[in-house]
């Protein structure tokens, strides 16, 4: 097994994200400014980011008359919109480091499991008031990079874990903590503290599968954590069936809510399943495609 220890002195010569610790607090600023523009945006963004940027703004969900092409980053940034932007700045510099055809690793369920989730926890925490809404949304888009980064610097402790799961029935969690001697979570919250992103953020990361560890940022923790769960459980097929529908299939979630807070009146359910509900057809037309129904479970 390995320790902690050896854990740290492994992320410390993590190199490669050298952009990571400022895009989060330069682009979150920007974000949060009312008076900022696209271009301001554009300054904080690396080559690959500005690539993806523009190929998702000349996507047939966006450029849909398809009459001419988008090459200026602040025109695509405007088309994308903020927050969906964010989904693209937030994980690039993780996601760099895997490959699309790579058998262990289903980059597409990832990126759709960690965009549902960072919407819901933000949403989450607008409605309930759980936390904050912007620190929830980074920690939710990036609350699993822990699997990644065990991929990409423990390859070998990854395929004990490969084995574990797929040999051994184990659950991925346990399998990680009984190589690794702690999960994903906590690797990623490790690496986020070396790059001094605030706690406000990486304690969400950390305790997203045991919120009732979390000693600070129990509210943050909180969202995060029920927007996993929300994002787990999600079927994009059902979205046809209506709000009252996806209400009653998701319920279960109040009930996770109400573990950190009051319980929520009538109308405060009804906003938060719109919310989320709202989101994830936005979500779904923005970034899947209607015939696409990969899952991903983290």
């Amino acid at each position: 097994m390995v320790n902690e220890k050896i854990i740290v002195e492994r992320l410390k010569n993590i190199d490669l994200l050298p952009t990571f610790p400022h895009i989060v607090h330069d682009v979150l600023r920007v974000i949060e400014d009312p008076m900022s523009s696209a271009s301001d945006i554009a300054k904080h963004m690396d080559a690959s980011m500005v690539g993806e940027v523009l190929h998702l703004a000349n996507s047939a969900f966006y450029n849909r008359s398809g009459i001419r092409k988008i090459t200026s980053i602040e025109q695509a940034i405007a088309i994308i919109g903020y927050e969906h932007l964010a989904h693209i700045i937030f994980q690039m510099p993780f996601l760099v480091l895997t490959k699309k055809e790579d058998r262990f690793m289903d980059v597409s369920g990832f990126i759709t499991h960690s965009s549902l989730c960072g919407m819901f926890s933000k949403n989450i925490s607008l409605t309930t008031l759980l936390g904050n809404p912007n620190d929830t949304f980074i920690a939710g888009l990036i609350h699993d990079v822990g699997t990644i980064i065990i991929y990409k610097y423990f390859y070998e402790e990854w395929k004990e874990i490969y084995f574990l799961v797929h040999e051994r029935n184990k659950l991925r969690l346990e399998a990680e903590r009984d190589v690794l001697s702690v999960d994903h979570g906590v690797i990623a919250a490790m690496l986020l503290d070396l790059w001094d992103i605030p706690k406000s953020i990486s304690n969400p990361i950390r305790f997203h599968h045991n919120p009732e560890e979390a000693k600070e940022d129990v509210e943050n923790v909180a969202a995060v954590y029920i927007g996993n769960i929300l994002a787990k459980q999600i079927n994009f097929n059902l979205i046809q069936d209506g709000l009252a529908n996806f209400m009653t299939s998701n319920m279960n979630i109040v009930k996770e809510i109400e573990r950190f807070r009051h319980p929520l009146s009538s109308n405060e359910e009804v906003e938060l399943f719109k919310r989320v509900f709202d989101a994830l057809k936005e979500f779904k037309r923005i970034f899947r495609g209607p015939e696409d129904d990969r899952e991903y479970d983290e």
